[in-house]
C-alpha cells in the first residue's frame, strides 16, 4: 500500500490496512471466534535451536511499532482476543492454537500469507490469504505444491529459507 500520514505526518498505512481487513473479514465471514496473534520483542526459541536463525533480515521499517500501537488499540476498543508469548514466534502460537482447537472439534482458518503455515493444514485446518482471497486447503496445497501437505516440513527443511537465514540442502532447488 502507498504511504499513508495523518495530517500531523504520523504514518498510518498499516493501522487502515489492518482495519480494514478486520472489517472486511468480519463483514464477509461472521468468524464466530477471532484471535489476533503477534511475535514477541527479541530473540525466540528458534534463535537457541539456531543461532543465525534470521541474522539477515532487515530491520522492520522504524514506523511499524508506532503503528503497531494503533493496531492493538483499535483491537482492544472491539474486543479482539489478542495473543502473543515472550520467546515464541506467532507462526508457532498459530500452530498451536490451531491443533488445540482441532482437538475440541472446531475447524480453524489461518489468515495468513506464510508459505511456512501450510504444515498445519489437514481436515479440520485450511489458510485464508487475504490478500489473494483464496482458501488453501488439502486439495489446493497439494495443487500448488505437487504434494500432500504433510510433507511440507520436509520440502521446506529441504529447501531452506532465505528470508529466515535457514540454508537448505546444496544442490537441491525446488
Amino acid at each position: 500500500m502507498r504511504p499513508l500520514h495523518t495530517i500531523h505526518g504520523e504514518p498510518v498505512q498499516a493501522v487502515y490496512s489492518f482495519c480494514r481487513m478486520i472489517q472486511k473479514l468480519i463483514k464477509q465471514f461472521q468468524p464466530h471466534y477471532l484471535s489476533l496473534v503477534w511475535d514477541s520483542k527479541g530473540k525466540t526459541v528458534r534463535h537457541e535451536i539456531y543461532p543465525e536463525y534470521k541474522a539477515t533480515r532487515d530491520a522492520p521499517p522504524s514506523d511499524l511499532f508506532t503503528q503497531k500501537e494503533h493496531i492493538i488499540e483499535f483491537a482492544n476498543l472491539i474486543g479482539l482476543h489478542q495473543i502473543a508469548k515472550p520467546g515464541i514466534e506467532a507462526d508457532d502460537l498459530m500452530y498451536s492454537l490451531a491443533k488445540d482447537y482441532e482437538k475440541q472439534g472446531f475447524t480453524v482458518v489461518l489468515i495468513t500469507a506464510d508459505k511456512d503455515m501450510g504444515q498445519c493444514v489437514d481436515e479440520h485446518v485450511i489458510l485464508y490469504d487475504s490478500f489473494k482471497d483464496k482458501f488453501y486447503d488439502i486439495p489446493a496445497l497439494e495443487e500448488r505444491f505437487g504434494f500432500a501437505p504433510s510433507k511440507l516440513p520436509f520440502y521446506f527443511a529441504l529447501l531452506g529459507d532465505t528470508s529466515d537465514n535457514i540454508p537448505g540442502v546444496k544442490g537441491i532447488g525446488e
